[in-house]
């Protein structure tokens, strides 16, 4: 009988150790900082291309191609991407279509 117990407790330990690696237990972020979020975006005007894409291109291509000079983060890339295509992925951009790519330099244009 200890033996069945202790296989008992032993499996729900692993299963309880399971479901906070897979699921979690931690709170969702607040509504406050999600509106915080949208707000901050809002404000700001990004200025941006259209452009079809072309075989073999991808969300961070084609930005190196619009905009010469600087480095961006991807999250950024990917963050304007999304504000300013909502609905669309950035990973599954389709071939032929057009989309809004952000401009992060007005210099050489």
């Amino acid at each position: 009988m200890k033996r069945f117990l202790r296989a008992c407790a032993i499996m729900l330990i692993l299963y309880v150790v399971a479901y906070d690696l897979k699921i979690g237990t931690l709170p969702q972020s607040t509504s406050a900082n999600a509106n915080a979020e949208i707000k901050t975006e809002k404000k700001q005007n990004k200025s941006y291309e259209a452009y079809e894409v072309k075989p073999g291109e991808t969300l961070i291509s084609v930005v190196e191609k619009l905009n010469t000079s600087g480095n961006y983060s991807i999250v950024s890339m990917i963050k304007d991407f999304k504000s300013l295509n909502p609905g669309v992925n950035p990973e599954n951009i389709q071939l032929g279509k057009s989309y809004k790519f952000p401009l992060y330099n007005k210099v050489d244009r």
